[in-house]
């Protein structure tokens, strides 16, 4: 998992608020898929904000984030944004269903 660590270290630090979202927003939708074949998660990213929605495990959930939070999220660590959008999703009753590589990565991080 190093080298994916050494990428996304990368891609926080260059990549604009938007494109990390969105790829960050792409690896949530990907975890989740696995956990259960039906998630549906959206996500949109506008001049200042980025809304992240869906349904997952039988739940409806929603995120929104100022692009301003996004740069902070990613300067707090690589996977600080994936991190903040699991523990999100865990308040709305959304289960981590078991420890995958991706997650060991973002729940590793500090």
């Amino acid at each position: 998992m190093r080298e994916n660590d050494s990428i996304r270290s990368y891609m926080a630090a260059h990549l604009k608020a938007q494109l990390f979202a969105s790829h960050v927003a792409r690896c949530v939708r990907k975890q989740l898929l696995q956990f259960d074949k039906k998630t549906v998660l959206h996500f949109d990213c506008y001049a200042n904000f980025f809304h992240l929605y869906g349904h997952t495990q039988g739940k409806d959930f929603y995120l929104l984030l100022t692009l301003a939070e996004v740069e902070e999220w990613k300067a707090a660590a690589p996977y600080a944004l994936d991190r903040y959008i699991f523990c999100e999703l865990e308040e709305k009753g959304i289960s981590i269903i078991h420890m995958t590589p991706y997650l060991r990565a973002v729940f590793s991080q500090s």
